[in-house]
């Protein structure tokens, strides 16, 4: 007579495994959902088969359920074995190989318990033993048999290593729902070893059918609570630690939970000292992840720039309980954005700013002026005459030594560009007149005592400078005057500054 205990546990195991089956099949297209399917599956044969041994009580049924049970005992442990392969994504490419074999290998247990004339190669006797409150199935098996059976515990014990080597080299976020696989599979695998150390005289009220309930309990936690396979572990995991970018995951505190191995050599450093890291080096880091805002920003680390987009991390109530961080190297990309805009702003022949550049350069500094601004403005003297008997190239010679000229005479708080062919162009609003026009007379004799050469010719030229000076915001002003000096240097016979006698209102 079954006490109500050993019924309602075999009958909890069954419901549990049937609730699995269920919330499997809603999930079955996800990656390893087949495989966990199919273990399932066996061991919720398995555990009816066994549960109607022990409520039969005639020998020939107590037998046939017992053989019939063997499908779920000899396949159970191949099924969890190609689940635990599926799962942590180990010998993917083997893994229907390994399938195919260790079928065929362990149906042959199968077949011998279920042919009556090659049934005493696997047991030597099964007699019925009967007590006041129970009667069950005693087997005393042969060497294959004993040999068969230890090729089920080496594919759980194996299936059993590859969740431990996954669980201690997954992230820290995989390793709650890879812990609660786990102990779901060690429970029936001490259960079993026990009942065959004990020549199966150990708990036989309870067969291992009441056991599968802790199993399917802990396998609904896994697939409800911990996702089991609404993400696929193999995907996130190889997204977690291969991605290119750097993942630093923080809980609603602000602490520091995971980080992927990109982070560690992104920010250089571990586990142990990124908080620290995070707070006191990049406080705007660490101020975004106390908020736990979605915000973007980048910073400069151990001469790298990187970039920070964070997203905080809501639960289905949409209440925040972390953030997300992803980390990218951008040093190459503001290199290239720092090169193509200096391509844009200077010149390539003298590396002076160039015309537009200038512009808006000098109208944002005299937007700011509060006082006087000034502008020299020059060209080289008879410079077409340096092209047409030299050469274009060695006019291209003088206006790069010009340039060279410029950025080593002129002083670094004005702004120097070449204005358009010949001609060059200085602005200040920090200096005075009188500073400007010395500058401006210092670079015509400079340029006039100077040989030029290129290509074995020696060239020599002057410049003619007109200076303006005014306070003002608008460069349009100050260049009409610079331009109208130039004009009467040059109608002076050239190579000299001509400036207005007094500076503009």
């Amino acid at each position: 007579m079954l006490s109500f205990p050993v019924l309602f546990f075999n009958l909890l195991s069954i419901g549990m495994l049937l609730g699995v089956l269920i919330a499997v099949w809603r999930v079955r297209s996800k990656r390893a959902a087949s495989e966990l399917l199919i273990a399932v599956l066996f061991m919720l044969i398995w555990s009816l088969t066994s549960f109607a041994e022990m409520v039969s009580y005639t020998f020939f049924f107590k037998v046939l359920w017992r053989n019939i049970c063997q499908i779920g005992v000899f396949y159970t442990p191949v099924a969890t074995l190609l689940f635990s392969l599926a799962y942590t994504g180990y010998w993917r490419e083997k893994q229907k190989q390994i399938g195919r074999i260790l079928y065929i290998y362990q149906g042959v247990g199968i077949i011998l318990v279920g042919t009556d004339f090659l049934h005493h190669w696997i047991r030597h006797s099964v007699s019925l033993v009967t007590s006041s409150q129970f009667s069950t199935l005693v087997v005393e098996t042969t060497v294959l048999a004993k040999f068969l059976i230890s090729g089920n515990f080496f594919l759980m014990v194996f299936s059993l290593v590859l969740v431990i080597v996954f669980v201690v080299t997954t992230s820290t976020s995989m390793r709650k729902q890879a812990y609660i696989l786990l102990l779901g599979m060690v429970i029936p695998f001490l259960y079993a070893m026990a009942k065959v150390v004990s020549n199966e005289q150990f708990l036989q009220i309870l067969p291992i059918s009441g056991v599968f309930a802790l199993s399917g309990l802990l396998l609904l936690l896994g697939i409800y609570r911990f996702d089991l396979l609404k993400l696929a572990p193999l995907a996130r995991e190889q997204a977690f630690r291969f991605l290119g970018e750097g993942i630093v995951i923080c809980d609603g505190e602000g602490h520091v939970v995971d980080m992927n191995p990109a982070a560690k050599e992104l920010l250089g450093t571990d586990m142990d000292l990124i908080e620290e890291q995070l707070y006191l080096e990049i406080p705007r880091w660490g101020n975004a992840v106390r908020q736990s805002e979605r915000t973007s920003f980048d910073f400069s680390l151990d001469g790298r720039a990187l970039l920070a987009e964070l997203y905080p991390i809501t639960s289905k109530a949409t209440e925040t309980i972390g953030t997300i961080t992803l980390i990218q190297d951008i040093t190459l990309l503001k290199q290239r954005a720092e090169e193509l805009q200096h391509r844009a702003e200077i010149d390539g022949l003298t590396g002076l700013y160039n015309r537009q550049t200038f512009i808006e350069k000098v109208e944002r500094q005299l937007s700011l002026a509060t006082g006087e601004s000034h502008l020299i403005y020059f060209d080289l003297d008879h410079f077409k005459q340096i092209n047409d008997q030299w050469g274009h190239r060695s006019g291209d010679a003088v206006l790069h030594s010009i340039g060279s000229i410029l950025k080593e005479e002129v002083d670094e708080s004005c702004i120097v560009c070449r204005f358009g062919g010949e001609e060059f162009a200085i602005f200040s609003s920090h200096k005075s007149r009188d500073e400007m026009i010395s500058c401006a007379e210092h670079l015509r004799k400079y340029v006039e005592l100077q040989i030029f050469t290129h290509e074995q010719h020696s060239i020599r030229l002057t410049v003619s400078l007109g200076v303006s000076s005014a306070i003002t915001s608008s460069f349009d002003e100050l260049y009409r005057e610079a331009d109208a000096c130039l004009y009467e240097a040059k109608k002076a016979g050239r190579n000299c500054v001509r400036i207005r006698s007094t500076p503009l209102d």
